[in-house]
């Protein structure tokens, strides 16, 4: 028998809009009136930026603002929304399944579409995504890698394009993610509550004024709102351009292997990374700025001699790389590149 998709309907595509904005029809907090986390902001703008990059994981307490954050994407690309994964999701949500009733009414097989065909397209959000059963997770991973997912039921078998930008929150108090899954994370961050009395006081000044106004609250940021949105746009464009020198391509390499990283999506993602903050920039070409912005971002859950609780800084892994271990000799006689950030001790004055 024939399998056919089940059509879209405007009810169902207005109520998958209205799950998407768990206020309803009210717009969504703007990306640009999230006060700080700055890092995670790059890191989600550079997988939309260069889907290559293979999604950005949140790491952070609750209430930290993650999932405001991550829904707040749709701000910036309407066309693009958010589709939620719901906590507990079993296979025949998340993959699709046989609709029994229409196929018994029709003749046809009519297969309902799964949460990964639905966000073809689009940003996949898993929140407490620790807490998902490790085989669906590894089923979402491999359609994120590919594109695509295979179902298989009553009879059918049956490929489906899923090409979206994965993006996964966790609280680490509540447990890890096997290092496997990790590791298919191209970039990971830290997000926590602001430190600052000042910080945290803008905080609610804004969560309070856009419960009390929504629109009004949105269009306080309509010009910011619009500058982004028009800047990505246009770095989504230039970043298929985007060159990488063959040397600055070594360094890179030999700054992941002298690190102690044995997985190739370390380097992968540092690169695609780079792309997407180069054309962020409106640059044609990586530098090695922009190498020094994303690798932190791409080797934070990656690195074995740095506990993934603690945040990485560029700082830690030029110390490590460019001082310790590796005599300097030694790499002087390879052809290692050092990095022209490399600050030496001022002798002291005599």
């Amino acid at each position: 028998m024939e399998a056919v998709r089940e059509p879209k309907s405007p009810e169902k595509a207005k109520a998958k809009e209205e799950r998407q904005s768990p206020a309803g029809n009210r717009p969504l907090f703007p990306f640009s009136a999230i006060v700080n986390q700055e890092k995670a902001k790059e890191a989600l703008l550079y997988a939309l930026i260069n889907p290559g990059v293979h999604g950005v994981l949140l790491l952070g307490e609750k209430g930290t603002g993650k999932t405001t954050l991550v829904r707040s994407l749709s701000t910036l690309l309407p066309e693009v929304q958010v589709v939620e994964l719901p906590l507990g999701s079993g296979e025949e949500m998340v993959l699709g399944t046989v609709d029994a009733e229409k196929t018994l009414a029709t003749g046809k097989v009519s297969i309902k579409s799964g949460i990964l065909s639905r966000a073809d397209g689009q940003i996949l959000y898993i929140d407490e995504v620790n807490l998902l059963a490790d085989h669906l997770m590894d089923v979402i991973l491999d359609a994120a890698a590919t594109g695509r997912y295979r179902l298989e039921r009553e009879g059918i078998s049956q490929d489906f394009s899923a090409r979206f930008v994965l993006v996964g929150t966790m609280n680490p108090e509540e447990g890890w993610l096997r290092p496997q899954l990790l590791d298919r994370f191209g970039l990971a961050v830290h997000v926590s509550g602001l430190s600052s009395v000042e910080g945290r006081a803008e905080v609610f000044n804004r969560a309070q004024a856009y419960e009390g106004d929504p629109w009004g609250f949105s269009a306080r940021f309509e010009a910011e709102q619009k500058a982004l949105s028009r800047r990505l746009r246009e770095a989504r464009k230039r970043v298929t351009r985007v060159e990488i020198p063959e040397a600055l391509l070594s360094q890179v390499l030999e700054t992941v292997m002298n690190a102690g990283i044995g997985t190739h999506r370390a380097e992968l993602s540092t690169l695609r990374a780079a792309q997407a903050r180069a054309a962020w920039e409106g640059h044609d070409t990586v530098s090695w700025e922009d190498i020094q912005a994303v690798m932190p971002l791409a080797l934070q859950h990656r690195l074995p001699w740095k506990d993934i609780q603690h945040v990485v800084t560029w700082e830690e892994i030029e110390e490590k790389v460019y001082r310790g271990g590796k005599d300097a000799e030694d790499r002087s006689r390879s052809g290692w590149l050092r990095s022209p950030f490399y600050r030496k001790k001022k002798a002291p004055r005599g």
